[in-house]
C-alpha cells in the first residue's frame, strides 16, 4: 500500500496496518481479528489469491470484508473470486486513494448495516 493511501486511509479516521508482503499479512490476520481487509492481487512472497484462501480458512477472520486492487482487471475471473473468497470489491488500478476511502466507507457501513 502506497504512503499515499495510507496516509488518506488514516486522515479519514482508520487504523491502517501495512504489511510488507502477503507472507506476512497472513501471519497477522491469523493472529489478530481485523475488521477489513484491503489487499493487493499481486504481492511478493504470497499472492492476494492465497491470502484471501488462508484468511477464509481461519476462524478468527473468516468473515471479514475483501476488497482486492489489481492491475490485471482483465486477466481475473472476478465473479469466481467473489463468489469462492468472498471478495465484497475489485478496484482496477490506477485509482485515486479517494476511491479507495470511498470504498472503505462504504464496505465498512454495508457491514454495520447487516449486523
Amino acid at each position: 500500500m502506497s504512503g499515499v493511501m495510507r496516509f488518506n486511509l488514516q486522515k479519514a479516521g482508520f487504523e491502517v496496518e501495512v504489511a510488507e508482503n502477503g507472507r506476512i499479512a497472513a501471519e497477522w490476520l491469523m493472529a489478530e481479528p481485523f475488521d477489513l481487509l484491503l489487499t493487493d492481487f499481486q504481492m511478493p512472497e504470497m499472492d492476494g489469491d492465497e491470502l484471501c484462501r488462508r484468511l477464509r480458512e481461519c476462524p478468527l477472520n473468516d468473515e471479514i470484508p475483501i476488497i482486492m486492487v489489481s492491475a490485471k482487471g482483465f486477466e481475473l475471473d472476478i465473479p469466481s473470486l467473489q463468489a469462492e473468497l468472498g471478495i465484497v470489491e475489485v478496484i482496477y488500478k490506477p485509482f485515486s486513494p479517494r476511491q479507495i476511502v470511498e470504498t472503505v466507507n462504504q464496505v465498512l457501513s454495508a457491514v454495520s448495516v447487516a449486523s
